[in-house]
């Protein structure tokens, strides 16, 4: 499943803190299903994709804008559908006065289409979400996080 690598990717490049500490944060695929109609190869994966962050002593926006920004270009429909978002949940642990650790969980999904190659071979190939038709005055989420890099200071 190629959105996992697709999220921690992202939080790299766009968290300082994710930049400098590596190894305290973690994206995984909890579990899932696969859904077909069974009338062709293609089928969809879907599963709860977990994000957890480990001694984090940042605010909870460093991380919540760029999964949004994400979620935007990877699961619109997420956010698009007030029933849908209710399914992007996090909880918390407090660590000390200090740190805290943070579970994100949310409802992905990956749609898959099977093809056969020249020499006859399947081969999987997985597909962009459709991006939504939203009539905007400018003010949309690609104004508010194409090409953004947080300021999350890396706390040891």
């Amino acid at each position: 499943m190629l959105k996992a690598d697709s999220l921690r990717e992202t939080l790299t490049r766009a968290n300082k803190w994710c930049r400098a500490n590596p190894e305290a944060f973690t994206v995984f695929v909890e579990e899932g299903n696969i859904e077909t109609t069974g009338e062709t190869p293609s089928f969809m994966y879907r599963y709860t994709l977990v994000l957890f962050v480990m001694n984090f002593a940042g605010d909870i926006d460093d991380f919540t804008l760029p999964l949004m920004a994400w979620l935007w270009h990877n699961q619109p429909d997420l956010l698009l559908n007030p029933e849908k978002n209710r399914g992007i949940k996090f909880t918390t642990l407090i660590n000390n006065d200090d740190t805290a650790d943070i579970l994100f969980e949310m409802p992905i999904r990956e749609r898959v289409r099977v093809t056969l190659d020249e020499n006859g071979i399947p081969r999987a190939e997985h597909l962009p979400e459709p991006k939504p038709r939203i009539v905007s005055d400018g003010d949309d989420w690609r104004g508010i996080f194409d090409a953004v890099t947080w300021e999350a200071d890396a706390h040891e």
